[in-house]
């Protein structure tokens, strides 16, 4: 990390949900679909360690993939941190140097940007890490909690 430069490794709670309630507040287009302006999605620490612990594997693997190291895709993830959920979505990205540069390249990909937009989640969590070179590897899950 550079001198001077704020750790990244746990950003607040808070920090995500400025820049995803903003990304929300507004109406926008994703590819060719249309998302009216959607209520703001709130912090869950269940989700925020699952992004977190996938965040450290890729950064350990050093690669970008919904996939970890040992086979595991989101749905045990969330499995693993007791969250039950009836609908789930994960955005990853490597290489942007902030929080604000992830969700800004997250929007400016219709996949992402739907799943940012979409109504069918209340909640999230975050992470970040970064691999021996620096480079960060970030994970955005999006959930919406059964019952």
């Amino acid at each position: 990390m550079a001198s001077g430069e704020s750790t990244d490794a746990h950003l607040s709670a808070d920090t995500w949900e400025s820049l995803l309630t903003e990304a929300r507040a507004q109406a926008r287009q994703c590819g060719g679909d249309s998302y009216a302006e959607a209520s703001p999605v709130t912090w869950d620490a269940r989700l925020g360690a699952a992004a977190q612990a996938h965040s450290e594997d890729m950064a350990n693997m050093g690669q970008m993939s919904h996939e970890g190291s040992e086979g595991k895709v989101l749905a045990d993830r969330l499995g693993e941190a007791g969250y039950e959920a009836r609908a789930w979505a994960e955005n990853v990205a490597a290489g942007q140097r902030d929080a604000a540069s992830v969700v800004a390249a997250w929007l400016d990909s219709p996949g992402h940007c739907a799943n940012i937009m979409s109504t069918d989640y209340e909640e999230f969590g975050a992470g970040v890490d970064r691999d021996e070179s620096g480079k960060p590897y970030w994970t955005l899950v999006l959930a919406a909690p059964r019952g």
